[in-house]
């Protein structure tokens, strides 16, 4: 199986960008969006599941926000630890779509940096939730995941469409991105570039 990124270089930059939050932890707030008000940032209502920065939890929502730290408009995905599972994949403000990984997997890391873009891309109309379903084997086996990686994308807690990349013997971020596209979802790539 071949997994590659949108592109190689915007990823790089991501990373760093995100990895200068990585290991601090910070208070919940609300939903950073550029060019959004402090009110408009902050009334994501499904922020309240939400919770500290966290990178070592097995589940996490993938937000694009600022980065503590850096100078203001400086902005990045932050993983933040999810208070109530439930209560986000059930909320009705936006669509979530669970990403099922396995830490332990080749290509795994290279995976991810492709979802994060995703992330950046859709930020405010899709909220990616990024699952280790090896360690988090509960949440695997509740949305009966048969494989890694796959995709769920979920609206109000009912399943829209799944994408499995386990059954394929090739694919790429990009084949993921046209999914979202058919669901109604496209990515902004302008926003990689922010």
């Amino acid at each position: 199986m071949r997994f590659k990124s949108c592109s190689t270089v915007l990823i790089a930059g991501l990373l760093a960008i995100t990895l200068a939050g990585c290991g601090k932890t910070t208070e919940s707030r609300g939903t950073e969006v550029p060019g959004a008000s402090f009110d408009e940032q902050t009334s994501a209502d499904y922020y309240r599941y939400l919770g500290n920065i966290d990178y070592s939890t097995d589940a996490a929502a993938l937000v694009w926000e600022q980065v503590e730290g850096e100078d203001p408009g400086i902005y990045g995905i932050q993983y933040r630890y999810i208070n109530d599972f439930n209560g986000l994949t059930a909320q009705e403000e936006i669509p979530v779509c669970l990403y099922f990984y396995s830490s332990s997997a080749r290509g795994s890391q290279s995976l991810t940096a492709g979802v994060e873009d995703l992330a950046q891309t859709l930020v405010g109309r899709v909220l990616f939730v990024a699952v280790d379903g090896v360690e988090a084997d509960a949440i695997s086996t509740a949305y009966q995941v048969g494989g890694y990686p796959e995709f769920i994308l979920l609206n109000d807690n009912v399943r829209v469409s799944t994408f499995s990349g386990f059954e394929m013997d090739e694919w790429s971020i990009d084949d993921v991105s046209a999914w979202l596209t058919e669901n109604g979802y496209e990515p902004d790539l302008s926003m990689l570039t922010r």
